[in-house]
């Protein structure tokens, strides 16, 4: 059996001079790119992304290209739609596997046909964002010309590279410029989100874009924790190092109970064609691992202190395949028998908590679960009985 090792979440490092020029108010800005909007699920009302609304009540401001914005709205366009449908089809499963009446079924289906469209709910969801967080959007148009883009295309200036100036990097140019022209033009300094290479590489050389990798680091960045919140960090600390407390136990459950078939994917090498059957993951530790850094507050408002940290998690995927055969002659798919796969994985869950300034009750304590992503590679797969399996 195969080890699968993980990427785990990125965790904060220490930005103690971009904090002083936040804190003297030499960076007033924050801005993100496309890639923290999926990373943290392709939501925005909910997780480490929402967050960012708290910039509608910050002193600095949160800043959108006009770019990343409608790269977000198609890519929350495409996973409303994928919900959609998995949602009814999930539905029929579950439904046929406890042998419930199909007519509710199709009732229930029938209502979530009827739910308003993917385009209107984004619309929907887009607008609250950008009212609640008094987002700034940063129209191209006001701030660059076609010659800044070009100009950056053919001398090979980042995103462009030298070796490879794709054409694809157009978006990027588009954004970068336009968001440093706009700091220009403001006298303003930005935190800039990405773990793209080329916003990376631009923001390198830029005076005015600083670029921090990982969303919960930039938001750490602009909080100002008095010896009140700080108290509730370390208190919330100790519980953690409780395995038995009831805040760790419920976070725990939430892992165990996750659906993670939402969130595996596998590559698989086969002679036939193989359809995976049903899979199952079993978690088998769940552990805090504790650091000075380990919990990072990501935000303050007046009823409650935001943080986030994340739990190491070792468990198993286990999963059951059956495999097929074309048959050129009758025109169709024969049956090949089943198979099986098992791999081990060891990868962070980051758990964004919320903890009421009021209340120190655990049971006010509210949490989400933001798993990466799980992605296999199984290798070659075929029938048991061509493994000599019983």
């Amino acid at each position: 059996m195969k080890k699968v090792k993980l990427e785990t979440l990125p965790f904060p490092v220490d930005y103690n001079e971009l904090n002083a020029r936040i804190q003297e108010k030499i960076v007033t800005a924050i801005t993100v790119d496309t890639t923290v909007f999926d990373d943290a699920g392709k939501r925005l009302d909910r997780g480490l992304f929402s967050q960012l609304m708290q910039f509608g009540r910050h002193p600095a401001a949160l800043v959108i290209s006009e770019v990343v914005l409608k790269e977000i709205q198609r890519h929350l366009i495409e996973s409303l739609n994928v919900k959609k449908e998995r949602l009814g089809r999930d539905m029929t499963d579950a439904a046929d596997f406890v042998g419930l009446d199909l007519r509710y079924v199709q009732e229930i289906k029938g209502k979530i046909i009827g739910l308003p469209s993917a385009e209107n709910l984004c619309k929907e969801q887009i607008e609250k964002f950008l009212n609640e967080s008094g987002a700034i959007v940063v129209e191209a148009d006001d701030y660059i010309q076609v010659s800044d883009v070009l100009d950056c295309y053919f001398n090979s200036n980042p995103p462009f590279h030298k070796d490879n100036p794709k054409k694809e990097e157009f978006p990027d140019a588009i954004a970068l410029l336009s968001l440093e022209a706009w700091a220009e033009d403001e006298e303003r300094e930005v935190v800039v989100v990405s773990r793209d290479a080329d916003w990376i590489a631009f923001c390198e050389k830029s005076e005015k874009l600083h670029l921090v990798k990982d969303l919960a680091t930039a938001l750490a960045l602009f909080q100002s924790p008095d010896k009140a919140v700080e108290k509730m960090v370390e208190d919330l600390r100790a519980i953690l190092n409780d395995p038995t407390s009831e805040v760790f136990t419920g976070i725990e459950n939430d892992i165990r109970n996750f659906d993670w078939a939402s969130h595996i994917t596998c590559d698989i090498d086969s002679q036939f064609h193989c359809e995976e059957d049903d899979s199952e993951v079993e978690i088998e530790k769940c552990v805090f691992v504790d650091g000075k850094k380990s919990i990072v507050v990501t935000g303050i408002d007046d009823e409650a202190v935001s943080v986030i940290f994340a739990l190491q998690i070792a468990g198993e995927y286990r999963a059951n395949f059956s495999f097929q055969k074309w048959d050129s002659i009758d025109k169709e798919y024969i049956s090949m028998g089943g198979g099986s796969s098992e791999e081990t994985f060891d990868v962070s869950v980051s758990v964004v908590l919320r903890i009421p300034i009021k209340s120190t009750d655990p049971e006010d304590m509210e949490w989400e679960i933001d798993p990466l992503p799980l992605h296999f590679y199984l290798g070659e797969l075929e029938p048991d009985w061509m493994s000599g399996h019983d």
